[in-house]
């Protein structure tokens, strides 16, 4: 989904303004923490994330009063694919007198995390199984409108080679299959296709046919391109370009959510 607005992104942004603009208690060596704060956020953000855990976690230590490097330490977990050590780092921020602008962080993450809780266990094959689930996901469709949805995905995933389930799990984080979904950056329909990129693939996304075949066909270019189902997905998120620049995932908050939430679906849907 080239060109969406990260707004997940925004939770950070929190996290790098406050530490423009406050500071940590001063628990014996009143440097220590500043420096390891500022090396786990270059760490970070060049996707070292072994390093910055290991930097947040000093600095955890050093300043057991203060929330943000235990916001950090979430942000590190997720981006990880750890959400039990996640949620326990976050909750572990709202234990530390955080700020109001941290505690607004914090339970941000809490609530996209929350997601994990009611994660989708259903057996996909069947036209009438995807038609079961979609309905499960959508009450608003009718069970012909849930029919159509089930055996259209199968059908645009088939013609171009890609996991049905994957599809599902895709549309599952974007739209919750509301086909008259827009987002606050424009990303239409099923798929939340920009309209820019979904003139790039030639379709309407307000035409639900057109808009599965075009999440299915940006889905199989970028894992022709990347060869890697988290990259393939961070790429629909954030464009195959910022993948090729950051090397891998980009250090985006959103977009590794993002993967991370695909994942945990199309495992569910797996199951």
């Amino acid at each position: 989904m080239s060109g969406r607005s990260r707004g997940v992104t925004g939770l950070l942004v929190v996290l790098l303004a406050a530490a423009a603009v406050g500071g940590l208690p001063v628990q014996g060596h009143a440097a220590d923490p500043w420096t390891l704060m500022a090396q786990g956020q270059a760490l970070y953000q060049a996707g070292r994330l072994g390093e910055a855990w290991t930097a947040f976690a000093q600095a955890a230590a050093e300043a057991p009063g203060s929330a943000r490097p235990a916001l950090w330490l979430g942000a590190v977990a997720v981006a990880r694919g750890d959400r039990a050590a996640a949620v326990a780092w976050f909750s572990e921020s709202l234990r530390r007198h955080p700020s109001l602008p941290e505690q607004s962080c914090a339970m941000a993450w809490l609530r996209q995390l929350g997601l994990a809780v009611a994660r989708p266990r259903w057996h996909l094959q069947t036209p009438a199984e995807y038609a079961v689930f979609v309905h499960a996901v959508n009450h608003s469709l009718s069970p012909g409108q849930s029919e159509w949805l089930g055996s259209t995905l199968i059908a645009a995933a088939q013609r171009y080679g890609i996991d049905p389930r994957l599809v599902a799990s895709v549309v599952f984080i974007e739209s919750r299959f509301n086909h008259q979904s827009v987002s606050s950056a424009g990303a239409e329909g099923l798929g939340q296709l920009m309209p820019e990129t979904a003139v790039g693939l030639g379709v309407d996304p307000r035409n639900p046919l057109q808009n599965l075949l075009g999440t299915a066909w940006l889905l199989r270019l970028n894992l022709d391109e990347f060869h890697s189902l988290p990259l393939a997905l961070a790429a629909y998120n954030a464009g195959s370009g910022a993948v090729r620049r950051w090397g891998g995932i980009p250090p985006y908050a959103e977009t590794q959510w993002y993967v991370w939430a695909v994942l945990w679906v199309y495992d569910g849907l797996r199951a």
